[in-house]
């Protein structure tokens, strides 16, 4: 099976690829993940981010005979307030008081490009995740972790934040921030050698 490029420094995207069989390497750069307050869409904001970072290292050398990329980005949002990677603990406390035993959405964006086309496809999922209360000891405790460093949010999901994670809406990929089944599909319409030999899934949005 051919490779792709995964355009992110993320372990938990690491691992989703894994899961699916999917052979890859990593190439990454760092690019500007701000998106404005007054953002009215959120998955398009995110997978224009992704986006950035595949054109951010498309052209590096460790990667230009590559033909596929994949690159995907995450947000946590609550009401319009966003909670981006918290730059030190007293943010990242702030933030999991404001998700405590509240619901909130965890919005990931991804893009697919294939060099050979000149092609990107742009799509995203979002899931809603209610978290149960938590008491001051159950921040400090879960901030002690250092789970919260580079997660946006503030908490990991797939890790001790599932402590305190009631219910989820959505899957759970997109919550740890690729979401597969998406993933599977992009791949499929864009004629990448993976899964059954006939595709069901149809066409989706392209962009040149």
């Amino acid at each position: 099976m051919e490779q792709v490029v995964l355009a992110s420094a993320s372990p938990r995207r690491r691992e989703l690829l894994r899961q699916m069989g999917l052979p890859f390497v990593t190439c990454f750069a760092e690019v500007d993940e701000s998106v404005p307050e007054n953002c009215e869409d959120f998955i398009a904001a995110c997978s224009n981010l992704a986006k950035k970072k595949i054109l951010a290292v498309k052209d590096m050398g460790k990667v230009r005979g590559c033909r596929w990329f994949i690159a995907a980005d995450t947000l946590v949002v609550k009401g319009r307030r966003i909670f981006g990677k918290p730059l030190n603990r007293d943010e990242a406390r702030t933030m999991l008081r404001g998700l405590a035993g509240a619901r909130h959405r965890v919005i990931t964006g991804v893009a697919f490009f294939d060099r050979r086309r000149d092609i990107f496809d742009l799509g995203g999922e979002a899931a809603e995740v209610r978290f149960v209360p938590m008491s001051e000891t159950d921040i400090e405790w879960y901030l002690d972790t250092g789970e919260w460093q580079g997660a946006a949010g503030g908490y990991r999901i797939q890790e001790k934040a599932a402590c305190f994670i009631e219910s989820i809406r959505g899957n759970y990929s997109t919550v740890m921030g690729l979401p597969i089944p998406l993933i599977y599909a992009i791949l499929r319409r864009n004629g990448f050698p993976y899964g059954g030999p006939k595709s069901s899934v149809g066409p989706g949005p392209h962009e040149k």
